[in-house]
């Protein structure tokens, strides 16, 4: 049997209070019940529109049954143009992902809300000192090899939950996730709380063609 070379990476930027961490545990249920290898690990941010808080996943596609015996090696960090999924719950912190080269055309699934928290630097301008959403956006659409963008947060209160079921929804519809619709679904019911209401705008998201999905790498030269 002929073993893939590397995990699937993760990279999921949020901000506190969206639940960032409750999906990075629904993703590392899924994997487990699903009888893949996975780590996770966090990097705490604030609270405020100041920060972010960033969770790194490594999935190994293939089982452990089907391994002999052998563990996969997993990081703890991701690195520049080593990351398959980067998911942000803001544009401009996927405006960030891009900046600090988590996303290329070579590997990257883009998905990412396309509203907008004005970040703290933005606010403290005199005159308008918003960043410009539209240069974002078409970042996303050059460098990614796939973008998913829409937004999130409106899907999310139109379910009655957090932007955080919206985005793993996402995921899971995606295709680009080692484990099942099926398993995502089940470790959401296996939190319990809330999970109706996540399930909701799970199935609401996969039932929308409102979102961008957009396949193109850089142009040569």
């Amino acid at each position: 049997m002929n073993l893939p070379e590397r995990p699937i990476t993760i990279l999921i930027a949020a901000l506190g209070g969206e639940g960032g961490g409750v999906m990075a545990d629904w993703l590392m249920e899924a994997a487990t019940e699903s009888g893949l290898p996975a780590q996770s690990t966090s990097i705490p941010g604030v609270a405020q529109r100041t920060g972010a808080t960033t969770y790194y996943l490594e999935i190994y596609p293939v089982g452990k049954a089907d391994l002999g015996g052998r563990e996969p090696v997993l990081s703890l960090t991701p690195s520049p143009g080593n990351v398959d999924i980067m998911v942000a719950s803001e544009l401009v912190e996927a405006g960030r992902a891009m900046q600090n080269g988590y996303v290329s055309p070579e590997r990257t699934t883009l998905i990412a809300s396309t509203h907008r928290i004005y970040a703290t630097v933005e606010k403290m301008q005199m005159a308008d000192g918003r960043f410009d959403s539209d240069k974002v956006l078409a970042a996303g659409r050059q460098l990614a090899k796939n973008a998913v963008l829409f937004d999130m947060r409106k899907l999310a209160q139109e379910s009655g939950t957090v932007i955080n079921a919206v985005l793993f929804g996402a995921m899971a519809g995606s295709g680009v996730l080692p484990v099942s619709r099926e398993a995502c679904e089940g470790a959401i019911r296996k939190a319990g709380r809330g999970a109706e209401a996540s399930l909701s705008s799970q199935r609401r998201r996969n039932a929308r063609r409102s979102c961008t999905k957009l396949r193109r790498s850089l142009p040569s030269g």
